[in-house]
């Protein structure tokens, strides 16, 4: 166990740090560019996650299993590699078209690098972690993150929009190059009947994840439209911060440790293993949400937005994200604790959401937004945690599992 908890702790750590790299990067724009400028590059790499989904395709989950199921890791890497850039040329395209017939603003052409740039980092490094190399994955995004933030220290004051979302794009490709490298496997021709399986699997494997992901990338593009890009800034310092910088670090580590026990016990013994961990999880993340919303603000020279109840509401809010993206990441893996229920969940809970939040932007601008978002993970939070203590005691049958996909 203790050996577990140290593989997993030692590239969460460096993780964390490009995490807060890259926060100290975002606060730097918003202080020195202005908040027009800031909330306008968060929007456009809303967008970009958006537009990332289908481009990916989950082919990151499938290729992963793909990989642990063969002998040749050639022919599944460059299956991957190959269906990503089909995926992400055909989305393009189309979304392409969609901004030549609606007229829209220039800025928006760069989310499609952004989407583009970042499924192939994900594949890449799910390649990469998935030959158990979780420290140099973790080292190559912390190399991401200094690159990063020292291209923002070489533009800040003067940049824009447009020239971020290139760094971005550049980098999120370089480091993918460098973790394909890292995984020493040079991709072999393309199997058609592979891709047909990604293709088949992909989409229906990872809904839930694309409902997650989708539900927490709309709250930016529906706040923008409501309030301007100076709101989706403000909700940027409180949340967008704490989601990168927990999630990133409880998905690296927590997430980590849980998945490592439940491949060694049964069921129930990795239910009560979930249930412990959550109270220390959330304790943490708490406490850590309240010291980078305040850090944040103050280094982006804006505590005059420091509100008590809105401090409150994000600590809450990405504390439940956390827990939410944990939990998920845990009935991912062992989908006998309850995959199917917490994907019916998030199919439930979508359109709601969206409401939720775009009724919050609409009436309340950022605070809206935050309230509406510690709602939607709190409802999601405490949801999952009733699906993954109720899960069955026993080992399930290969039958049963494969229905619970």
């Amino acid at each position: 166990m203790t050996a577990v908890v140290a593989r997993s702790w030692a590239p969460a750590g460096l993780s964390a740090v490009a995490s807060v790299l890259v926060t100290v990067a975002s606060l730097l724009i918003a202080r020195y560019d202005g908040f027009g400028v800031f909330g306008e590059f968060v929007a456009v790499q809303a967008v970009g996650v958006v537009l990332g989904i289908p481009m990916l395709w989950g082919v990151h989950v499938t290729a992963s299993r793909a990989m642990a199921a063969r002998s040749d890791d050639r022919v599944v890497t460059g299956t991957a590699l190959a269906f990503v850039a089909a995926a992400a040329v055909v989305t393009a395209f189309a979304y392409c078209a969609v901004l030549l017939a609606v007229s829209a603003p220039a800025l928006l052409w760069h989310a499609a690098g952004l989407g583009a740039s970042a499924a192939a980092l994900t594949l890449a490094e799910s390649l990469l972690r998935i030959r158990d190399r979780q420290l140099l994955a973790s080292g190559w995004r912390l190399a991401l993150g200094l690159s990063y933030l020292a291209a923002v220290l070489s533009v800040v004051g003067e940049g824009d929009p447009g020239t971020y979302s290139v760094m971005v794009t550049v980098g999120n490709t370089l480091c993918a190059a460098g973790m394909l490298a890292g995984a020493r496997c040079v991709p072999g021709r393309p199997d058609p009947v592979l891709a047909r399986t990604f293709l088949r699997e992909g989409w229906a494997y990872s809904t839930g994840q694309s409902l997650l992901a989708l539900l927490f990338a709309f709250d930016v593009i529906l706040l923008v439209q409501a309030a301007g890009p100076a709101a989706v800034a403000v909700y940027a310092l409180y949340v967008g911060s704490c989601r990168r910088v927990i999630g990133v670090l409880f998905t690296d580590s927590l997430a980590s440790v849980l998945i490592s026990l439940l491949a060694r016990r049964n069921p129930a013994t990795g239910r009560r293993a979930v249930l412990r961990y959550a109270p220390r999880a959330i304790a943490l993340s708490v406490t850590g949400a309240v010291v980078l919303v305040v850090a944040g603000l103050a280094a982006a020279g804006a505590l005059h937005h420091l509100n008590a109840a809105l401090l409150a509401l994000t600590a809450v809010g990405a504390t439940a994200h956390a827990l939410v993206v944990v939990l998920f990441c845990v009935v991912t893996v062992q989908p006998s604790l309850g995959l199917a229920r917490v994907r019916t969940a998030l199919t439930a809970a979508f359109v709601p959401g969206l409401a939720l939040q775009a009724a919050g932007g609409v009436f309340a601008g950022a605070p809206g937004m935050v309230a509406a978002f510690t709602v939607c993970n709190v409802a999601l939070g405490w949801w999952f945690l009733t699906v993954v203590r109720h899960a069955p005691t026993v080992l399930p049958t290969p039958a049963t599992e494969m229905r619970s996909r």
